[in-house]
């Protein structure tokens, strides 16, 4: 199962979204980048709301599009679901009534949770008979995505799903997102610009910047390039580590900011940091605000510290020595 788009050109106003790529339509895939770099017009684009100007879209070996061929299946006979940012509720319906609307409308041969069910997964059984304009943006959001996965599509696409959540309660549905995906085996394309949700999603990533696709693949891969550091803030600048280095995690992935990151020269005794890793000085580079980045070969992956010039001379450390890397739990 696939997604391609081959050479595809869409242009709104004054901008252009360029996209050139093929994945695996399975598991979850973020789609990461900047405010304005074009995540959500390419998963408008997929869903069929924006017409290619060049170029084509198959999923699983379905022609959706192709403007060369003048082809293309309107949007609703794509199997695609689609939920954005501000929900986009039916304003006359009650919480219940969205979701039984999917409910009696997806394929009869595809299994998908039924109202109840997923309004108990997704914690918003006291609303179901609530009219939606009583909600707040965080129970639109969730009553959307129950929508969308009642519906049963090939392929769903969620725009910036947890924006109007924070904390334990946003984790909480980062790791029910990744089980509706195996569960209910329908493949997940995710946009968001947060670093800590996209390590913890992705299984695959796509990154984009001013309206171009720039890397696509496995996230551990896409993640570790230069060009996608430089998407980030300098505060964010870190390292993605699979959950498997980290005991407890049920994640894909954690995001750990060279910020957060002690290095020792000899090995920590004593402390309460959780994660300590030995390790090999990979690579000494000095930034432009005077910091230090450390890159530290590690059994868990190659891990990142920022450290000061004066730290680097107290520790001695260059390139080949061996460190220490330690990272309190209350950072991942």
């Amino acid at each position: 199962m696939t997604l391609v788009l081959r050479e595809a050109v869409v242009r709104r106003g004054g901008f252009r979204l360029a996209a050139d790529f093929e994945i695996a339509s399975e598991g979850v895939t973020v789609v990461f980048g900047p405010s304005g770099s074009g995540k959500s017009t390419l998963l408008a684009t997929i869903a069929g709301l924006n017409r290619l100007e060049t170029g084509s879209v198959t999923l699983n070996g379905r022609v959706l599009e192709d403007a060369f061929r003048k082809t293309r299946v309107p949007t609703h006979a794509r199997g695609i679901g689609l939920v954005f940012q501000d929900a986009r509720l039916f304003p006359h319906l009650t919480v219940r009534g969205n979701v039984a609307y999917a409910e009696g409308r997806r394929p009869a041969a595809r299994n998908a949770p039924l109202t109840d069910e997923i309004a108990r997964r997704l914690e918003f059984e006291a609303l179901l008979d609530r009219p939606v304009r009583n909600l707040s943006g965080g129970e639109r959001g969730r009553v959307a995505l129950a929508r969308a996965i009642v519906s049963a599509p090939e392929l769903l696409l969620l725009d910036e799903p947890f924006a109007a959540l924070d904390g334990k309660r946003r984790r909480d549905y980062l790791v029910l997102l990744r089980e509706l995906s195996r569960e209910q085996g329908v493949p997940m394309m995710v946009v968001t610009h947060q670093i800590d949700d996209a390590a913890e999603l992705a299984a695959q990533m796509i990154t984009m910047q001013d309206g171009r696709v720039i890397a696509h693949g496995s996230a551990g891969d896409v993640m570790a390039r230069p060009d996608f550091l430089g998407l980030l803030d300098q505060r964010d600048i870190g390292v993605r580590l699979p959950a498997s280095a980290l005991a407890g995690r049920n994640a894909e992935g954690v995001w750990v900011r060279a910020d957060s990151v002690l290095l020792a020269s000899e090995e920590p005794r004593g402390i309460s940091a959780r994660h300590v890793w030995r390790g090999r000085v990979a690579s000494v580079v000095r930034e432009a605000a005077a910091d230090v980045l450390v890159s530290l070969a590690t059994d868990a992956g190659y891990i990142l510290s920022r450290i000061t010039p004066e730290a680097l001379a107290d520790l001695r450390l260059e390139e080949g020595a061996t460190a220490w890397a330690v990272v309190k739990a209350h950072a991942l």
